[in-house]
């Protein structure tokens, strides 16, 4: 476990998720991927509870505030997921979980990398806030129409 200053006066901390926490964080999953369409929404629901990636929980005095999902694509590693309980939002929580994962991409080596649809773009701006770089967008990436992209970021020594 980690614990994290930041969060207002609470102490964040960062803890791996395990399936027992499944039925306690699908609600927040369901908040975080409103709004994506469905088989993104089951593409989500279905890494939590099969958990082929590597997630994390945020906890500000004892109750979860957000989860982050990472995956590991060959030189990187990718945020896959991340939310905050929207009345949690604006306190750095989304920030101390990119910074726990700037830390693994660290230690490991590898950049850290998220994509987000072009819908999506105030996380475009949150992402590039804390350092990320633009490194390309794809049209029609998952479906006619849409744009993904793709953010990057070399963690500092």
């Amino acid at each position: 476990m980690n614990d994290i200053n930041g969060c207002g006066a609470e102490v964040l901390k960062i803890t791996r998720y395990s399936k027992k926490f499944f039925p306690t964080v699908l609600p927040l999953i369901r908040e975080g991927t409103k709004g994506w369409g469905k088989s993104w929404v089951r593409e989500i629901v279905g890494a939590y509870s099969k958990q082929p990636g590597e997630a994390y929980l945020a906890y500000a005095e004892d109750r979860i505030v957000g989860t982050m999902l990472l995956r590991r694509e060959v030189q990187a590693l990718v945020i896959y997921f991340l939310v905050v309980k929207k009345k949690e939002r604006l306190k750095n929580i989304g920030s101390s979980l990119v910074k726990f994962a700037e830390r693994i991409a660290r230690k490991e080596k590898r950049i850290l990398r998220v994509d987000v649809a072009r819908e999506f773009e105030g996380n475009v701006k949150f992402y590039l806030k804390l350092g990320f770089k633009k490194c390309g967008r794809v049209k029609n990436f998952y479906q006619q129409g849409d744009e993904q992209i793709f953010l990057y970021k070399v963690p500092s020594k």
